[in-house]
């Protein structure tokens, strides 16, 4: 992932609410509420709550997060007024009956935007942030090549993906594979050309970052790599977890770096599943408003599993063709005997 944060919504856009029509409660402010009798349960004024935060929201002052504000019933954790309910597609409002959560409705009845937050394959470690509910990528890398490594691997190519989709403004789920797969003849095995193994993935975002106490945003992916693949590139169900994060830094920079724990493909015993420690970093500045470069590395493997058991450096570059379509690629190499000569890649993705 090579771009920031998804971009805050602007004041002016925002909505205000209807007045909460309760004449007696409406009238007093929410510090002189009167105390209920003793034994009776205190009923929390979630419309007058939601009202305040809404007014001061448009004052340019701090709310509170989690909040919808443009709920309507006056329960901020309720979906039964969510606008996207009305979206003009029909697979945001499929995703807002079947993933009742609280989203800004402003970003997902927006286009889709390839910008923010951004391609994830575009470098090795992902992005804590997740696309808004209702937004598609598709990423693509058709040139994905790696060279030999002496008494361990074959030169190899794939064209992978990863398709993205926002199930709600916190929740992604991902389809991800090396796809149309070749292997060299060597190492006592033949020339072997399919499509490798299809991997079931989930990110989650979990918080925003506070650039004050240096707290960077922090997500969630898990995923299973399946055997549903060509049999000469099964390497059986491998499972895999990160933690996703993201800090700004000064001069226009940002940090993308990931740890975790990820099935060890290189397993000696087969149908066995041995786990492995897992980091990817990436340092990314932004050079236009189209144009970004970031320098990058792994160690063992990168965020989704496509080069693997060595520690590799590198970098590359990012450009947005338009707000839905953006190119990326990097050239890379290993630190040592154990790694490949260089591996590289170019591909391109697309919102929708």
């Amino acid at each position: 992932m090579v771009c920031g944060p998804r971009p805050a919504v602007a004041v002016d856009d925002l909505v205000p609410l209807p007045a909460v029509q309760d004449s007696e409660s409406s009238e007093q402010p929410l510090t002189e509420t009167a105390a209920p009798p003793v034994g009776q349960p205190v009923e929390l004024p979630f419309g007058r709550i939601v009202q305040q935060v809404a007014f001061l929201r448009q004052n340019g002052m701090p709310y509170l997060p989690g909040r919808n504000p443009r709920d309507l019933d006056g329960d901020p954790l309720a979906g039964d007024d969510d606008p996207d309910r009305d979206a003009p597609r029909a697979w945001t409002r499929l995703l807002a009956r079947a993933f009742s959560d609280p989203v800004d409705p402003r970003t997902s009845l927006a286009e889709p935007d390839i910008r923010e937050p951004g391609p994830d394959s575009a470098d090795f470690p992902n992005s804590p942030y997740t696309l808004p509910r209702g937004w598609n990528y598709l990423e693509t890398s058709p040139v994905n090549y790696t060279s030999s490594v002496n008494t361990l691997q074959t030169e190899t190519y794939n064209w992978n993906y990863l398709l993205r989709m926002g199930l709600t403004d916190r929740v992604e789920f991902r389809l991800y594979g090396n796809g149309l797969s070749w292997q060299a003849a060597g190492l006592g095995q033949p020339e072997s050309t399919g499509f490798s193994p299809l991997v079931f993935d989930t990110k989650i975002h979990l918080f925003d970052e506070n650039r004050e106490l240096f707290i960077p945003a922090t997500g969630l992916e898990v995923y299973v790599q399946t055997p549903w693949g060509s049999p000469a590139f099964d390497s059986g169900t491998q499972p895999g977890i990160m933690l996703l994060f993201l800090n700004t830094l000064p001069w226009g920079w940002e940090v993308n770096w990931n740890v975790g724990l990820v099935g060890d493909q290189a397993a000696a015993d087969v149908g066995a599943v041995r786990f492995t420690d897992a980091v990817q970093w990436s340092f990314t500045k932004g050079v236009t408003e189209r144009f970004a470069i970031f320098l990058q590395g792994f160690k063992n493997q990168a965020a989704l599993p496509r080069v693997a058991n060595q520690t590799v450096l590198g970098g590359g570059m990012v450009l947005n063709l338009s707000r839905r379509f953006t190119v990326f690629g990097s050239y890379n190499a290993a630190t040592d005997k154990a790694g490949p000569a260089s591996t590289y890649y170019i591909g391109g993705a697309g919102a929708f």
